[in-house]
């Protein structure tokens, strides 16, 4: 709260800055004359800051002789028959009226120049209402629907224009819908109905035809248990199985119904039926109370998690120490590096995941395959790391043989580059993604390729 009080106190002293600042221009606009124009100004200091009394005031004045000439223009569209003309000057000086009144500032409206423009207004409407009903007896739809709309935004409550403008709107979309059922498209018909019922909570018997269109569309689908390919994989059939039911159950879309395992095994025969698939389409020609418009069937081909050994090596290396020695030649003390034999361990390990799952889904109704596809995916995690008692950042790269005496074999790597490298290898990171979340991912991605491709079935295509 104390936070907003300094941002509020701007906002306060911005809006009154604005404020007396229009102010200002509003009444040299006022002095000249310019009384339109100060209005405008008065409305805006007004607005900034509704307790300017003085813009108050300054709009109350000028304000009357703007909505006075607003008037007069109204009397001059009346008097010279122009309906459509009048209604709108009169509309304009009644929404200038409002956009005051809504300020508090209150002017004169006279009602009898109200009366004459109910008067031309009624004029108006009718023969709007005629020429959009004619449009609509023509079958014009588009044109019926602007002029019930001009209607509608004068007068709401105008006859039956309401009514009227719901045909002209959307008497086009039922007959699409109509037209897309015919031609067996039930889901984008369904699409054309439920924007109907929507907006109409019911036109015509467009209720009824979404319903019929939805239970024409939606494809019902029994899941079969998982198969394998090799033994090895054949204990994650029941948790592939058990995964696709439940990202399929959560499919955001009125067209699918996942069918459950008990109105499947609950088909005489299917036990003892070798193939599960043929014991499915015999139970759909016998017409049994279970439906299954589809049927997905799946195939690990494969499915392995491997946690790796964490592997430690020795490594050789350096500890550089600057050191003060005496320059035999200039007697002065200088700094020289001097590298010490020492050993660090580096440490790998990885840890991987792999899934392939072929798929299809059989329409049984059509005696057709929808689609067949397949995922496969690996993910691997691995960490390689160094480890040192001392100081690492004093690390040098290099090699040798024995480390209580020197070699020819011995080497210092004593560069920018290298040391970078080596010192690199203690700042990585040194927990890895076990592989059971590198599996859980991978299936979390394998239901979401099975999920989509269901989505994307058009079986109206």
């Amino acid at each position: 709260m104390k936070q907003l009080l300094p941002i509020l106190l701007i906002t306060v002293l911005f809006a009154g800055c604005a404020s007396k600042r229009n102010y200002n221009k509003a009444q040299k606009f006022d002095e000249a004359g310019l009384y339109t124009d100060a209005a405008a100004l008065y409305f805006k200091s007004l607005s900034a800051n509704k307790n300017n009394i003085d813009a108050k005031l300054g709009l109350q004045r000028t304000g009357q002789l703007v909505l006075e000439d607003k008037i007069d223009a109204f009397k001059a569209k009346y008097n010279n028959g122009s309906a459509k003309e009048a209604v709108y000057a009169y509309r304009e000086a009644e929404s200038y009226f409002n956009q005051l009144s809504a300020l508090g500032v209150k002017l004169i409206m006279s009602e009898e120049q109200k009366e004459y423009y109910l008067e031309v207004r009624d004029r108006y409407l009718d023969i709007l209402y005629q020429k959009a009903m004619k449009a609509l007896s023509l079958e014009e739809f588009s044109n019926a629907e602007a002029h019930f709309s001009e209607i509608l935004g004068i007068d709401r409550n105008f006859k039956d224009a309401q009514t009227q403008w719901i045909t002209a709107k959307y008497e086009p979309v039922y007959r699409h819908g109509n037209q897309l059922m015919e031609t067996q498209q039930y889901r984008s018909a369904f699409a054309d109905f439920n924007l109907i019922n929507k907006a109409t909570k019911g036109y015509k018997n467009s209720i009824d035809l979404q319903t019929q269109c939805l239970n024409e569309a939606t494809v019902s689908i029994a899941i079969l248990p998982v198969s394998y390919k090799y033994r090895s994989t054949r204990s994650y059939t029941t948790l592939m199985k058990e995964k696709i039911v439940a990202e399929l159950s959560q499919i955001k879309s009125p067209f699918y119904q996942v069918i459950s395992d008990e109105a499947i095994t609950s088909i005489p025969g299917w036990n003892e039926a070798k193939d599960q698939t043929l014991a499915l389409k015999y139970a759909r020609q016998q017409g049994q109370y279970f439906e299954a418009k589809s049927i997905l069937s799946a195939r690990i081909d494969k499915y392995a998690k491997s946690t790796g050994q964490l592997k430690k090596y020795e490594k050789h290396g350096y500890l550089k120490n600057m050191v003060e020695v005496v320059n035999p030649e200039t007697k002065t003390i200088e700094l020289k590096a001097k590298y010490t034999k020492v050993r660090y361990y580096e440490y790998t390990q990885e840890n991987t995941a792999a899934i392939a799952l072929y798929y299809e889904l059989n329409r049984v109704d059509r005696d057709e395959i929808a689609f067949a596809d397949s995922f496969s995916g690996e993910k691997k995690d691995k960490v390689h790391y160094a480890k040192f008692d001392g100081d690492y950042k004093k690390l040098v790269a290099g090699t040798w043989k024995y480390i209580d005496k020197d070699s020819a074999e011995d080497r210092v790597y004593d560069s920018e580059d290298s040391n970078k490298r080596l010192h690199d290898l203690f700042k990585n990171k040194k927990e890895l993604q076990s592989a059971a979340k590198l599996e859980s991912q991978l299936l979390n991605e394998c239901m979401q390729h099975v999920s989509n491709n269901i989505i994307n079935y058009q079986p109206e295509n």
